[in-house]
Formats: C-alpha cells, sequence, structure tokens
C-alpha cells in the first residue's frame, strides 16, 4: 500500500518537472531546496516578529489594540510586518509539508537515513504551536475560538486538574498574565527548541544546504511582500467572551484540525493525531530492507587525497591516521551505520579510471555489489552489441529504470545505484575508444536525487568544475544531462533519447537552442504569484462557522468537591496520646468524598448526564465540570441538578428561563459560598 502511494506522489511530484524546468535551470528548482526553503520562511517570520514585539502589549485589552495600532495606523511598515509574518508562516507550512512528502515519495526515508526523518517530526509538532500562540496573540474571534478550541483538546488529556478552557468562558477570568506567557512562548521559548531541533535534524548530513540559492530567496520574499500589500492581514473584531464567533476567517495551513475538534469526539481527534504521528514515525521501517555491502576501501590504490570525504552526502567517510605503513598521512574510513552504497564516492576517487589496463581496476574506494571493473566490462560488451552511426549509451540510476528508453539496436542501457557513482573517467573512455557516438544520463534530477547530491555533483564534474572533472579533450555536447537544460524540457525519455540522438553529428554536436531570458523570466513570476495567492486564498478560506446561524452557545463550568463519604468524628484524649505532637489533631476527618453526578436539561430535553470522581490521588479534591452545547436560539428554559452527596434524593436544582440571542454565550457556574446555581 505504501509503495503504491509513494509511487502516485512521484508520479505528480514528476508532473511538475517539465513545467519548472521551463524557467529556471535544475540549480533553482524550488523543489530541490523546499528544505532551505522552510527555514527561510521562519527567518522572515522571526525577523517580522521582532518588530511586532516591539509594540506589543501584553495585557487584555492592550493586545488587540496595539495589533490594531501596527495595521492601520502604522500600515506602511507595522502592518506590512504584520501580514509578511503570517503569510511567511503559511508559506512555511506550504514548503515543510512538500518537503516531507518529497522525502517520503522517493524513500529519501529509509534505511540508514532513519535518524532525520525521525528527528523531523518533533519539528512538525513544534510549528504547529507556534503559529497556535501566535494567532492567540492578536486576541481577535479567531483568536477567541483558538484558544477555546485548543483548551478543551488539552483538557482531555490527563495533565491538568482542572480545566484549561475554563479560562476563556469569561472576561473575568482571563488575565494579563496568559498575553506574557503566550509572548514567551510563541518569540522565546517554541522557536529556540525550534532552532534546536533544526540542528539535531540536520546533525548527520555532510554539507546541509541551509540556504536557498539567493535568487529564490529574492522571489520568495518579493512573493510575500506583494500579497502583503494587496491583501494585507486583517483581524476579525475583537475578542468578546459573551459571544461565539459565528463566522470566521480559518487559516487552513495550522488549524485544519480544528473543525474535528467540533464535531468528533475529542478522543478520536487525539488518535488521529496519534495514528498520523506513528504512522510517520515507523515509516522507514515500512516494509524493512535488506542490507547492502557498504563501499570498501582498498589501501593499496588510497592516497589519502580526502575527495570521497567531501562528496559523501551522509557522512560516512571520515580520514584516519594511516594504518599500513605508507607514506600517506591518512586514509578513507567508511562507517558501515551511514554508509548507503550509493557508489558517489567511488565516482569522486581519481583511482577510478577504466584506461587502466596493466593493472587489476582497483579504485582506492568501490562498491563490491557493482565495482568499477565489472562496469567497465559491461560497458564494453554492450558496445558491441550497439549499431548504426548514431549509438547512444544511457546510464540509468536505479530509481529511473521503470524510465529507460532501451530497445533499439543503436540503445544501450547500463543501470548505475547512482548517477555520481559514474566516474567522468568512464565518459571520457567511451568516446575516445568509439564505445558510442553520445551518453545520455538519466538520473533522479537535483531536485529528487535518492542520495541527496547525486545529480549534483555529476553537473559539477561534468562541467569542470568539480574533482575529478571531465578533462578538456572530450566534447560534452556528445553527453546529456537528462535533469539539466535543455534537456530537461522533455519529460518522455524516449522523446528525450530521440532529440538527443537528431543533435549528434559525424563532426560534433549541437544541443537545442534554450528559450529567451524573457521567458525565463515571466514563468518564475507566474510561478511565484500562483504560491502567493495559494498562501492568501488558505489563509481565510473558505470561511468557517463553528455553530449555526440561529444557534447559541450554553456552556457547563464548574468545579465542586463532594461530600466526605464519612463524617468527621473527635478523637478520645487516648488516641490523641498516642499521635505524633505534629499530628495531634482533636477531628478525624476521612479525606475520600462521594463522586458528584450533574444532569443538564433543555426545555426538558436531557443534553448532558456525567458522574464524576473527586480529583486527587485520595480521592479528596474536587471534581471538575466542563461541556459546551449549541442550542437553538429563541426562549429555552435550562434545568441543571447536581448531587454530591451518594443520596438519590439529595440534588441542588436549578431552573431558569432564558431567551438567547443567535451568536450568545451562557454560562453555567455554581457558587460556592452560596451553593447555589448562575447562569450568566
Amino acid at each position: 500500500m505504501l509503495a503504491l502511494i509513494q509511487k502516485l506522489l512521484r508520479l505528480l511530484l514528476n508532473g511538475f518537472k517539465p513545467l519548472l524546468a521551463g524557467f529556471q535551470p535544475a540549480s533553482l528548482n524550488p523543489l530541490r531546496h523546499l528544505g532551505s526553503l522552510t527555514i527561510f520562511f521562519f527567518w522572515i517570520v522571526l525577523v517580522s516578529g521582532i518588530w511586532l514585539l516591539i509594540f506589543f502589549r501584553t495585557s487584555v485589552d492592550g493586545a488587540y489594540e496595539s495589533v490594531e495600532y501596527l495595521t492601520h495606523s502604522q500600515w506602511y511598515l507595522g502592518g506590512v510586518m504584520r501580514s509578511l509574518h503570517r503569510y511567511a508562516s503559511d508559506a512555511a507550512v506550504i514548503t515543510l509539508l512538500l518537503h516531507i512528502v518529497r522525502e517520503f515519495a522517493f524513500d529519501h526515508h529509509r534505511d540508514k537515513r532513519w535518524f532525520s526523518w525521525i528527528t523531523g517530526i518533533p519539528l512538525l509538532w513544534l510549528v504547529i504551536p507556534l503559529g497556535i500562540t501566535g494567532y492567540w496573540l492578536v486576541w481577535d474571534r479567531l483568536a477567541q475560538y483558538v484558544a477555546l478550541a485548543t483548551a478543551e483538546l488539552i483538557d482531555w488529556l490527563p495533565i491538568f486538574t482542572d480545566s484549561m478552557a475554563r479560562n476563556f468562558l469569561s472576561d473575568d477570568a482571563l488575565s494579563d498574565r496568559f498575553f506574557t506567557l503566550m509572548a514567551f512562548l510563541h518569540l522565546i521559548g517554541l522557536p529556540l527548541f525550534l532552532v534546536l531541533g533544526i540542528w539535531l535534524h540536520v546533525f548527520r548530513i555532510n554539507g546541509p544546504k541551509i540556504n536557498p540559492p539567493r535568487l529564490l530567496m529574492s522571489g520568495s520574499l518579493l512573493a510575500m511582500l506583494l500579497l502583503s500589500l494587496v491583501f494585507p492581514a486583517l483581524s476579525q473584531g475583537k475578542a468578546d467572551l459573551e459571544t461565539v464567533p459565528q463566522n470566521i476567517g480559518l487559516d487552513w495551513f495550522y488549524l485544519a484540525i480544528y473543525p474535528l475538534v467540533d464535531s468528533w469526539e475529542l478522543a478520536w481527534v487525539w488518535a488521529l493525531l496519534a495514528g498520523i504521528s506513528l504512522l510517520i514515525f515507523i515509516a522507514p521501517w515500512l516494509p524493512p530492507r535488506a542490507s547492502r555491502p557498504v563501499a570498501r576501501v582498498d589501501l593499496d590504490n588510497c592516497n589519502g587525497c580526502e575527495r570521497c570525504v567531501a562528496d559523501c552526502p551522509f557522512g560516512a567517510l571520515t580520514m584516519m591516521p594511516r594504518s599500513d605503513g605508507k607514506a600517506y598521512e591518512a586514509e578513507a574510513v567508511v562507517d558501515a551505520d551511514l554508509c548507503l552504497s550509493c557508489g558517489i564516492c567511488v565516482g569522486a576517487c581519481p583511482t577510478a579510471t577504466p584506461f587502466r589496463r596493466r593493472s587489476e581496476l582497483v579504485p582506492g574506494i568501490d562498491l563490491p555489489g557493482q565495482p568499477m571493473a565489472q562496469l567497465r566490462e559491461t560497458i564494453i560488451e554492450a558496445s558491441q552489441h550497439m549499431q548504426g552511426q548514431r549509438r547512444v549509451l544511457v546510464f540509468s540510476c536505479a530509481w529511473q529504470k521503470q524510465a529507460n528508453p532501451g530497445g533499439a539496436s543503436d540503445t544501450a542501457v547500463i543501470s548505475l545505484t547512482c548517477m555520481a557513482q559514474l566516474p567522468p573517467a568512464f565518459l571520457d573512455f567511451i568516446l575516445s575508444r568509439g564505445h558510442a557516438d553520445g551518453i545520455l544520463l538519466l538520473g533522479c534530477g537535483s531536485d529528487a536525487c535518492t542520495y541527496r547530491l547525486g545529480a549534483e555533483w555529476t553537473s559539477l564534474r561534468l562541467h569542470r568544475q568539480r574533482d575529478p572533472h571531465l578533462r578538456q579533450r572530450v566534447d560534452s555536447r556528445r553527453i546529456a544531462m537528462a535533469w539539466e537544460q535543455p534537456w530537461s524540457r522533455y519529460a518522455d525519455p524516449r522523446t528525450l533519447l530521440s532529440v538527443f540522438r537528431g543533435s549528434l553529428e559525424v563532426q560534433g554536436a549541437s544541443e537545442p537552442q534554450t528559450r529567451p531570458a524573457s521567458v525565463y523570466l515571466g514563468g518564475r513570476a507566474i510561478a511565484w504569484g500562483l504560491f502567493a495567492a495559494v498562501v492568501g486564498l488558505l489563509s481565510v478560506w473558505p470561511r468557517y462557522q463553528p455553530i449555526g446561524v440561529n444557534e447559541a452557545m450554553v456552556s457547563l463550568s464548574f468545579s465542586h468537591a463532594g461530600e466526605r463519604i464519612q463524617q468527621c468524628r473527635q478523637r478520645s484524649q487516648a488516641e490523641l496520646d498516642k499521635l505524633p505532637p505534629n499530628m495531634r489533631k482533636p477531628a478525624d476527618c476521612p479525606r475520600e468524598r462521594h463522586p458528584v453526578s450533574v444532569v443538564f436539561q433543555v426545555d426538558g430535553e436531557e443534553r448532558y448526564r456525567e458522574v464524576l470522581s473527586p480529583s486527587g490521588f485520595w480521592n479528596d479534591g474536587e471534581s471538575t465540570f466542563y461541556q459546551r452545547f449549541p442550542v437553538m436560539a429563541g426562549s429555552r428554559l435550562l434545568q441543571i441538578d447536581m448531587n454530591d452527596s451518594g443520596s438519590p434524593d439529595e440534588y441542588h436544582v436549578h431552573t431558569q428561563s432564558l431567551n438567547l440571542a443567535p451568536g450568545e454565550h451562557v454560562v453555567v457556574t455554581f457558587d460556592r459560598t452560596q451553593q447555589e446555581f448562575r447562569i450568566q
């Protein structure tokens, strides 16, 4: 099942490749930089958040007013910063989710890469409360709804003895300390954990790309700025705890789960969240894979050049002091727990040259499952079966087998673990020895390379920008990298092969013409515009109605301690003398109390019946009741009955008739002093 889901996701992501390749080079493909784009958006959120903090007042009345001041009176900077803060947060969620989907679709979470995948799960959980606490600080109608729904969701967990949601039922229950706490969590506490989590997430990755290319950064920032100016983020009216928000613009990036809080049992909501988290957690081992032999170092051919260490994407190679007594300072050592057997290190080794005939082809580092000597013989054998004047030798990485354009007599296909496993010297060998007239490299591409840097290292080597590089004598026009322009515009490998073969000539080769720069610029503008439109649209639409248009809300909220199961008795003097001096209390009062039962009715219809045990380890605390009930507006008769003695005949009964307006919020409490219910 998971394999089918991965295949569908790959087809979907690969469907965007021709569109993205049409207006930018592979190095600027945003699908390649989703993780670093997420971090970049977080930087925007941090900088804009610091500006907002300067003017923010952490009080019940000041929170909303200070945000409104920034939005309207200081719209030219404060309003833009607020909108930028909001939209960059939403954009970060998009790139974060796409990053997760892409890593899963292309199997970048499996095997020995489980550490980065597992450490990314807490980051996902951190981002959600980071956004939610930001909405609370605005303290508008949306914040009111989010605060109450979040509190109800947390109350289901057995963490607090009292209900957190009761703090958001009336203005009297809310204090300025709440906004001070939220400001600390949103601007200091949670971001610190986020930074630590990001560091841990990339800890085992060699050369992680923390920052995207400057053009992507500037384009993304410009898109968010234009969105902030054209469609500024606005508050949705000051929070009023005496009413219920009836129509709010829900931010679906952060708050998509909240409609379920209103319509499902909270146990099912938590089961859904826990189930998704558990599935993500065990995904690297579904199903378990057989291990492959790791790269092996041959010290007789290793001169300690460190190229394999520099090119390994997963830090599986380190340089250690020489152990064989040769006149080299260091040798490469493979960490079997980190090596993914991708072969990128082999492609980086200068001793992996097929021109070696007098001595055995044994590089300084090699893959036991596909050694270079075997690859050379495979190339020679494949070339002997090709016929025609435009023979093309196709190299396909293991993840591109389904796209191999083989079958013709003038074409041969050789599969590699990773495209960067192929040393540039092998391409020189193929063309200079006449084994083929052209070479087509079908790799995963820089945006989806199974081994992170395989496509990038291959491109740099063949463009003679990274050692070991392609020799100058090789006509690079006879080599096509399918993931680079202009070849990346052809999604079908067979079409690509046909176009590439047509470009080959006896005395040279010519590539298809690239598109004008204006086309690339226009395409990028359209792509960033669509991205900004999605961010702006889903930040407030579709609208959400927590309750019906003609409904009001009644909240049952109180804590009450039942009577003691056994009455107090006076100790005798003899009993007091037996006790330590600090425990000689005249009265012996058993701690355990009766459970409290409550029945709530609306117009004679029972809406709630519950029996709650006392809190505390000794069952001597209060029983806390909290529940919301949407009721139709109009004249309603409310009745609440409570029993705290265990006797079926002793009930506290309160009945009251109310005329409820649409959206009105009524709270039923219990006055401990007067021992009576109050509906307010």
